[in-house]
């Protein structure tokens, strides 16, 4: 795991923010659109751009991740843009043990739902969140969409490059394992880091549940959550089984 963390968090850094943002942040906004003092979690938070852009418009936010390196960049990010948000090491699935709701609004992107290590943990996570919630209150979730990934036979990314923290030029390649299980399978993240003596290749892997529209669905209704929407992506697009890629979805906190 620490080989995949390091490689995760050198990705995070090749990533094109200013554009992830400006489609993210502005549904993420609209969502809580009738609270304007509200307040945020968000879990997996990464490197916490999403955070940090979230105080940036006067919201009240919670980050957590399970990676001590993600925080720290978190909170250098915070410090950088001015803004106070409470960012905590932490594993989502325990979020109502060191939390106190109530929170306006929960989001967990960037497929994170999908990295916890069994369905039974996605829905002990949901259960919880439905829990921390406000009435009236929303939880925002990106997945991959596999099954479209299973119907197009989808199995490798495009090459990404980006630097280490000293400099050093990385090219990434992430592939999918063939299917084993019908519930997970592997996610393979090679790195090949430029250094002084030439190309260093680094290797490691991710279990990531195979998550849907009926698993996903089936699992937010379990935890509660009766007012359900999904879309392809941030243009509040149809989702479309077999065709999207991404699956977003956003619950609703109405008992």
């Amino acid at each position: 795991m620490p080989v995949f963390e390091d490689l995760a968090f050198i990705y995070d850094q090749a990533i094109d923010w200013e554009q992830r943002l400006a489609r993210e942040i502005p549904f993420l906004i609209k969502v809580i659109q009738d609270t304007p003092n509200a307040r945020i979690l968000d879990l997996a938070c990464g490197s916490g751009r999403h955070a940090v852009a979230l105080a940036s418009q006067g919201y009240g936010v919670t980050g957590l991740d399970l990676s001590p390196q993600m925080i720290e960049a978190a909170k250098h990010h915070a410090k950088e843009k001015g803004v106070v948000v409470q960012f905590s090491i932490a594993d989502m699935r325990q979020v109502t043990e060191l939390l106190e709701g109530p929170f306006d609004l929960v989001a967990c992107l960037g497929n994170s739902l999908a990295l916890l290590h069994a369905l039974t943990d996605v829905q002990q996570t949901l259960t919880n969140i439905f829990q921390l919630l406000t009435e009236g209150g929303s939880f925002v979730s990106q997945t991959l969409n596999f099954e479209e990934i299973r119907h197009t036979g989808f199995r490798f990314f495009p090459l990404k490059s980006g630097q280490t923290k000293d400099g050093k030029e990385v090219v990434f390649a992430r592939f999918f394992e063939p299917e084993k299980t019908d519930e997970s399978r592997h996610l393979v993240f090679f790195g090949i880091i430029r250094t002084e003596a030439g190309w260093q290749p680094t290797l490691s892997s991710q279990q990531v549940l195979q998550l849907n529209k009926p698993i996903l669905k089936s699992a937010l209704q379990d935890a509660g959550f009766k007012h359900l929407v999904f879309y392809q992506d941030y243009n509040e697009q149809p989702f479309n089984p077999q065709q999207s890629r991404n699956l977003i979805s956003v619950g609703t906190k109405k008992i």
